[in-house]
């Protein structure tokens, strides 16, 4: 639902105006209009001379229905609200102020803010360091299965340090996102552990670089390790550390001046190398082979702009277990400590629909639907979306 947090090229995906690109053909990028990542054209950092000032607000409306055993549904209606002021320091260097709110409709618990402290430094026009508020979550492009879309929802926000970066390799490109998030510190001898989630997405473009042929192909690599524990801790309780990795083949096909058909063809791995395991299984695999579509639905008129996507695919796994990742992949259930499906099979279909007014607002609409062939059972999930972003 999130563009990846470098400014990923796609040749087979025209830019627009803004230099952003103008549709998606990952899951992770089904609609934009959620995006929270720099905003890099190219090799070009955008770092604001002067103080800059803006708001970025999101609305949603989410319904997911989810009748298997490996997750509960909800639905919800809230928003994101985030008011910022940026300005470069010297040539190199960006620091960013602001504040995060976010709201659940219903449910007071829901409404909370975070402060919004970035500062950012460049060694070179194609490699940056941030610090502090990071550009988190989906931003990151991880595949479903190891970064649940949900996250989006109930932990929109992460801190910590990331390191971003787009190189050039001879004729090809390698984009790269690596990132710590602590999500919990440890009081020494205090009742709880201290928590943190280490992540690397890597894309690799081997062919359609330089943007002049209609066909691209890359190889995504991620990495996402979880860590629960702590030295000097008084919870007596097990310390885990949970791995993920994934390796792909990416291919994508320009099919008109504004659309673009792509094939992913991901590998899934999981391992438990915690001390003692207290996991289901000690290691698995999964598959997710999908084919999506992106284009438009009516030409461009003046600011207003359509655009689509669509997606289905076929998801194979065994013992899979992904921390971070979707329970809908998975072979345990986050809510029944009892229940283990080894083997699982699935078909999963998406569409999204997105309604562009210039570059500031989006109206996104999108459905979601999983198959569990074993089970014979749908879980289904519909969201309705507003983005400003000036």
């Amino acid at each position: 639902m999130m563009a990846t947090a470098v400014q990923a090229w796609s040749p087979a995906v025209p830019q627009s105006a803004d230099g952003r690109d103008s549709g998606a053909y990952r899951v992770a990028r089904e609609l934009r209009l959620q995006t929270d990542g720099p905003r890099l054209s190219g090799y070009t950092l955008g770092f604001a001379p002067d103080w800059r000032v803006g708001v970025d607000v999101t609305t949603f409306f989410r319904d997911a229905e989810f009748m298997m055993p490996y997750t509960r549904g909800y639905t919800a209606t809230g928003f994101f609200v985030a008011p910022y002021a940026t300005r470069a320091v010297g040539e190199r260097a960006q620091l960013t102020l602001g504040l995060r709110l976010a709201g659940v409709a219903g449910y007071p618990g829901l409404r909370r803010w975070w402060p919004l402290v970035r500062m950012e430094y460049a060694p070179h026009d194609n490699v940056r360091l941030v610090m502090g508020s990071l550009y988190g979550t989906l931003s990151h492009g991880l595949y479903e299965p190891m970064l649940d879309r949900e996250r989006w929802v109930y932990d929109p926000y992460e801190e910590g340090v990331q390191l971003l970066a787009t190189l050039p390799l001879g004729g090809t490109r390698w984009h790269t996102d690596t990132w710590l998030y602590w999500e919990e510190l440890l009081e020494p001898w205090q009742p709880r552990q201290e928590r943190f989630t280490l992540g690397s997405a890597h894309e690799w473009q081997l062919t359609g670089v330089n943007g002049h042929s209609p066909f691209a192909l890359s190889i995504p690599l991620s990495f996402l390790g979880s860590h629960r524990g702590g030295q000097f801790s008084a919870l007596d309780t097990c310390i885990q550390s949970l791995f993920n990795e994934s390796v792909a083949l990416r291919a994508s096909m320009a099919t008109g001046r504004r659309s673009a058909l792509a094939v992913d063809v991901p590998l899934f791995l999981y391992q438990d190398v915690s001390p003692e395991k207290w996991q289901a299984f000690p290691d698995g695999w999964g598959f997710w082979p999908h084919l999506s579509f992106d284009g438009t639905l009516a030409p461009a008129t003046g600011d207003r702009d359509w655009r689509m996507l669509l997606q289905a695919g076929y998801w194979r796994g065994s013992h899979f277990i992904a921390p971070r990742g979707s329970y809908l992949f998975q072979s345990v259930s986050w809510h029944k400590p009892d229940f283990a499906a080894p083997d699982r099979r699935m078909l999963t279909a998406k569409a999204a629909v997105e309604n562009r007014y210039g570059s500031t607002f989006a109206l996104g609409l999108d459905a979601e639907f999983y198959y569990d062939m074993d089970l014979r059972g749908l879980d289904i999930a519909f969201g309705l979306y507003m983005r400003y972003r000036p």
